[in-house]
């Protein structure tokens, strides 16, 4: 049976079916497991045992899903023998629910940092197994081992992410660890409930460290978990006000621990973005938490914005800053998700994923969808992606002082002529989240096929990507004729027949503008160069590359130049 503990009005849940009389306090110091003691096998029996006899609390189905929730786990156990450093990952993670967002759409953020900065995004498709069929999910790995991972969303609209926590008074050595538990929960779960199981489930066999759990679900749930090795404590965000109406906000530490509350600077700055952000009545949207949360630079020494930042910190160069503990956007800062959920009885398919792989400061979003079955190659390929090796290069630009990498030269991102890499990626990022607005405005109307998630996956990443390696390398460089911004493409008419011209007029004169067309399915059919001007355009005649005439259906059309891009539909009618 299940068993709820109060502590200062916060639930500590806990599995205690296999001994009823045990607190958690009590739980913990007596079940201190390694893979190497002989409890775990008493454990694993008197467990499944305390399962076979759970039929008047579980449903048949329920009680075959924690079975097999169960099994999974204790083979995880035997299987899994990494050791974890202390103070190794500083995440920084928050839940938005509906009263705090700008549409009632729940939020899900976590900037992912590890001293492994080889990440990879990666899409799991559906596998049989013994008893049922997993769900199909998008999550953030290790290049190096996709068997784990650290943040994702399914199919069924549930989404979970985590940080470290180092005051829950760890005591395991070894045993599950995070990215199993995560792995298990995108693979089987569809409520933050059915997370709550493998939470009662490990708080048996125990975890190997201490983490912070948020997830969200396609119901309205939305819940922070505080775990420590045997107990957890659970905080509902609609129900919270510490950090916000509806929100709840973590750095490395957990309320329900002792006192040393790890990475608070970050925390502390983080709640302080968030509530400037709701006192303007402004909601919290995907773009304030990939642009503002998750790239902030301010640490105890001083405020850096608005950029550039000329200032001196710690004897260092002018314009360096300390991103060692206290800013958000750390040195090891090496990933970042934004999940967008769902409304209650919306189509979890609309769940919409931005994945910036690299360090944030230097990144850009990508919008993923789960419901495409795929990530772009840009994100997956290879140890090393392309998108990674990218920021990677730019990176090495960033980190100058080579024996102190704590510290990263501001200037790189906007310098004293405001030019830099934030000056060709803010405004290409903004660009790729107003066209998702755009698409999922009309996919609310009239959800696509698969294909089209695909296809539009596919179109935005090829985008984004070839805008990217356009950006220098180095600055300042000179400034363009026209400051970059957003650019309204336009095509007419639309739909079209014979022909349909595309209006360049938004682009500098005489500057390099690569126009490329798309299929539904993502495939680049037709490329032009031109240049940009008043007067300047580019005439599609509805063919393909070949000279073929192509079918009726919809195109996109996409166009970029220095750091800017756009994309537009475009309806070809025979």
């Amino acid at each position: 049976m299940r068993l709820r503990y109060w502590s200062k009005g916060l639930a500590f849940d806990t599995w205690a079916g296999w001994h009823a009389s045990r607190s958690p306090l009590r739980t913990r110091k007596a079940c201190s497991l390694s893979r190497h003691s002989s409890p775990l096998v008493s454990l694993k029996s008197h467990y499944c045992l305390d399962l076979s006899l759970s039929n008047a609390i579980f449903s048949c189905e329920e009680n075959m899903r924690n079975l097999t929730v169960c099994a999974l786990l204790l083979l995880i156990v035997f299987q899994s023998d990494s050791k974890t450093p202390p103070r190794v990952g500083e995440c920084t993670l928050g839940i938005f629910t509906g009263q705090a967002t700008t549409d009632g759409r729940p939020l899900l953020w976590k900037n992912r940092d590890i001293l492994n900065g080889v990440q990879k995004f990666c899409y799991y498709a559906p596998t049989i197994t013994m008893y049922d069929t997993t769900m199909s999910f998008i999550a953030n790995a290790a290049s190096i081992d996709t068997t784990r991972v650290y943040m994702g969303v399914n199919s069924a609209g549930f989404a979970i992410i985590n940080g470290n926590s180092y005051n829950l008074n760890d005591q395991m050595i070894d045993g599950i660890d995070d990215g199993f538990i995560i792995k298990i929960a995108l693979e089987r779960c569809r409520t933050i409930f059915d997370f709550e199981h493998i939470l009662d489930a490990t708080s048996v066999i125990g975890r190997k460290d201490c983490w912070n759990y948020g997830a969200v679900d396609a119901f309205g749930n939305a819940a922070l978990y505080e775990c420590a090795n045997y107990t957890y404590v659970k905080y509902n965000v609609a129900d919270s006000v510490g950090e916000g109406n509806g929100l709840i906000l973590r750095a490395t530490f957990s309320f329900s621990g002792n006192s040393d509350y790890d990475g608070l600077p970050r925390y502390k700055r983080a709640t302080e973005l968030v509530r400037q952000r709701l006192l303007t009545h402004q909601g919290i949207d995907p773009r304030f938490i990939l642009q503002t949360l998750s790239r902030d630079l301010a640490n105890p020494i001083a405020n850096p914005y608005p950029l550039p930042y000329n200032g001196t910190q710690n004897g260092r160069p002018e314009g360096f800053i300390c991103v060692h503990d206290s800013s958000i956007n750390r040195e090891t800062s090496r990933s970042v998700m934004v999940i967008r959920g769902v409304l209650p009885g919306e189509d979890p398919r609309l769940a919409t994923i931005y994945a910036v792989l690299g360090q944030p400061v230097l990144s850009v979003a990508y919008p993923l969808w789960v419901e495409s079955h795929s990530v772009p190659l840009v994100l997956n390929q290879g140890t090393y992606t392309p998108m990674y090796s990218q920021v990677a290069a730019r990176r090495a630009k960033l980190y100058t002082l080579h024996d102190d990498g704590e510290y990263l030269d501001s200037r790189y991102l906007i310098g004293k002529d405001s030019i830099g890499v934030l000056t060709y990626t803010t405004p290409l990022e903004t660009t790729i989240l107003n066209a998702v607005e755009t698409y999922m405005t009309s996919w609310r109307q009239n959800i696509p096929n698969s294909s089209v998630f695909a296809a539009v996956q596919n179109m935005l990443a090829d985008s984004i990507y070839n805008a990217y390696c356009r950006i220098p390398l180095t600055f300042p460089v000179p400034p363009l004729d026209m400051p970059i911004a957003e650019i309204e493409l336009k095509n007419y008419p639309n739909p079209f027949n014979a022909n349909t011209t595309i209006d360049l007029s938004q682009f500098a004169a005489n500057e390099p503008v690569d126009i490329k067309i798309y299929d539904m399915m993502g495939r680049e059919i037709r490329s032009f160069s031109s240049a940009g001007g008043d007067n300047s355009h580019v005439v599609w005649d509805g063919r393909d590359r070949d000279a073929k005439s192509l079918s009726s259906g919809v195109y996109f059309i996409n166009a970029a130049a220095s750091g800017r891009s756009a994309t537009i539909k475009a309806l070809l009618i025979k």
